[in-house]
Formats: structure tokens, sequence, C-alpha cells
């Protein structure tokens, strides 16, 4: 009004002070935002409430046209946040940098309390106080739910904001991820430690009915696993068939079976051989690309266990710590303690080489894997303590 022309030469606008001075504007904004995240915070606690509700359901999680587990609570999240950014955009670019702001604190926020009601649906159903009729399906579709959250982020982002303001808020997705992988693989563990009590054992050497009976309980708790997107499906599946070699070296090396005999050496060189084949089957049929299985570090200690000449150990751990570079002198005793034929000289001298070879390759980029097994130890310990999902 101001400006117009036909105030001409009766008011000169360029004299005049601003209608709000900065501090008006400070105050108002400050007020605003305040109010607006309030009304954010209530939406979004309310769009996860919705979201817990439904994993008591006696129904499986929905599932988007192509399969995959899905549900509308990441876009309720990404619509609420974007429309108040969006909307302060049309009043000034100041009030948008705040908004968009207190839309990532409040993201963050909202990313903390879906991990605090995943640790609370876990507890409650691993310790039976409210049983899930499908938990693994929920916790899959969290991992979509996670996913989609990600990769649409960008969304959020006014024009001319540094990427680097997303650095907490990929933080906590990340964790959340992490979250997920492990209260899966923590479920994973619980079903298959009672198959692992007879492993080794003679009945081992001579049947193949125990991991018979862990690849078909894996394959069922894997199932589904391919209604999650990748690249969460492959990060998932790589995990857990780790989880299964990590209860097996665990398994093997308990103490539980001293070889008696070349025959029994051989017999346990085979069962280790046929059974890294069942597991690589198992987890190809199940959709896990090749180059990540950790199944063939049982081939590696196949020929441990089959080594005939057993003045030669010293090569053969010395290889084995070049394969594997987290392997320790307690993993190597206690498979020489399985042999049952080395003396406390070979046994002293193929220790030695553990630290006396050279130093292994870093090109080899294997995943840990004997580090995260005890050995020996008189009760199973978790195997879930590092990794992407931990």
């Amino acid at each position: 009004m101001m400006g117009s022309l036909e105030l001409g030469p009766d008011a000169d606008v360029s004299q005049l002070e601003p209608l709000l001075t900065l501090e008006n504007i400070e105050q108002l904004e400050a007020t605003f935002v305040a109010k607006v995240q309030a009304s954010v915070a209530q939406w979004l606690q309310k769009a996860l409430d919705g979201e817990v509700a439904e994993w008591s359901r006696e129904q499986e999680p929905k599932t988007d046209p192509s399969g995959f587990y899905h549900s509308p609570m990441p876009a309720i999240v990404l619509q609420i946040l974007a429309e108040n950014i969006r909307v302060t955009s049309l009043v000034s670019e100041s009030l948008q940098r705040r908004v968009y702001g207190m839309a990532l604190s409040e993201l963050g926020t909202f990313l903390r309390s879906f991990n605090d009601a995943l640790i609370r649906f876990s507890r409650d159903h691993l310790q039976g106080d409210a049983l899930a009729p499908h938990y693994v399906p929920y916790l899959l579709a969290a991992f979509n739910h996670q996913s989609a959250l990600s990769s649409s982020l960008s969304v959020l982002q006014p024009d001319g904001v540094a990427s680097g303001v997303l650095v907490p808020v990929e933080t906590a997705l990340e964790e959340l991820q992490r979250r997920i992988c492990h209260l899966m693989l923590e479920a994973l563990q619980v079903e298959l430690q009672p198959l692992f009590a007879s492993l080794p054992s003679r009945r081992w050497l001579s049947s193949s009915e125990m991991l018979d009976s862990v690849c078909e309980q894996t394959s069922r708790f894997c199932g589904d696993f391919w209604r999650v997107r990748k690249p969460a499906g492959q990060l998932l599946l790589a995990e857990a068939e780790r989880t299964v070699v990590l209860l097996y070296l665990h398994a093997l090396m308990q103490g539980r079976l001293v070889c008696r005999s070349a025959s029994e050496r051989t017999q346990a060189a085979e069962r280790l051989q046929h059974d890294a084949g069942q597991l690589k089957e198992l987890f190809l049929g199940l959709g896990l690309e090749e180059s990540v299985h950790c199944s063939p570090v049982l081939l590696s200690l196949r020929e441990l266990l089959n080594l005939h000449d057993s003045t030669l150990l010293g090569l053969e751990v010395a290889g084995l710590r070049q394969q594997f570079p987290d392997v320790s002198e307690d993993h190597v005793s206690a498979l020489l303690d399985l042999r049952g034929d080395v003396s406390r000289e070979q046994r002293q001298a193929a220790l030695s080489s553990l630290q006396a070879g050279p130093p292994p390759s870093p090109s080899t980029g294997r995943r840990a894997l004997f580090s995260l097994v005890p050995a020996p130890t008189p009760s199973l310990t978790s195997c879930l303590t590092s990794g992407p999902c931990s």
C-alpha cells in the first residue's frame, strides 16, 4: 500500500521505518516455530502409535503391489514435515530454514522413539509378556519403513541448504537399521541355539540330521526376507548367514568332542565339507550373493582337521591366519583339541607359527568371524557383538 503510485510525492516510502523491526520478526518467527513444533510432535507421535498398534495384530503386515511389506507411516511422517516446510517458503527464507531445522529435530526424536518402541516390542515378545503372532514380519516391515524414510530425506531439504545438516538424522536412521537387524538376528539365534547343542558329537560325525534341522529352521525364519527392499534385504541375509556360521564355530570349539582316531578326524573333516556345502546351497537358494558367504571358513577348518602329518600343523595354522586375521591362539588350540592327536610340543609349535608367519594381507576384506567367537567358554554367549547390525 505504501508503494502505491497514487500517494505520489506525499509519501516518501524510503524515509519510513520498517513496519516490523528485526526484533519483532524474530519474536514472531520463534512463536510460530514453537507452535508448529508442538503440533508436529503430536502428529508424529500419533503416526507412531498407530504403527505400533499394528504389531500385535493377528494379520501379517500389508504389502505393496510388488509384495514388499508396506505401511503408510513413512509417507505420513514425510508429508507432515514437508508440508510445513513448503508453507513457510511463502513467508521468508529465514522462517523456512528455522522450520526445516525444527523438522529435522522432530524427525530425529521420532526415530529414537521408533527405536525404543522396537526394543519394547522385542523384549515383550521374547520374554513372553506379549507374544506377537507375526513378530518377524513386522520387524521386516520396519526395515522397509527405515529404507523409505532414508531414501526420501532429500525431499525435505530446501534449496541452498547444506547437506551436512542431515548428518544427525542419517546417523539416527543408520542406528535404527542396526537395531532392527540386531533384533532379527537375536530372534534367529534364540531359535537355532538348541539345535547346535549336539555339535560336535559322534552322532554329528555320522549324520546330517543336526544341520538338516538348522537349515530347515533357518529357511523358515528367512523365508520372508524377500519382502524387504534391496539393499537392506541383502544385508539382512548376509548377517543371518554369518550368525548361523558363528553359532556353528562356537559349538565346534566347546570341547564336546575329541577325535579318537584318524578315521574320526577324516569323518569330522568330511562333515565340515558337507555342512559348508549345505549352508552354501541354503543361502544361495534364499538369494544371498555367494561373494559375501561366510560358510567357506568351514572348508579351511576342514583342512586343519584332515591334515595327516601333524608336524605340518604350523604351516596350516599360518595359512588359516592369512585367510582369517582375527583367529586367535584360543581358537586354534580348541581346534587342535578336536583333532585329539596333537602333542604338547606340536601344539606349541603350531601356536608359535600363528605369530611368526607373515602378516595377513590387507586385501582379504573378510568380515569379522573368530573375534566374535569366545573359545572356549562354559556357556553360550551372544555372537551379535559387532558388525552392520550391532
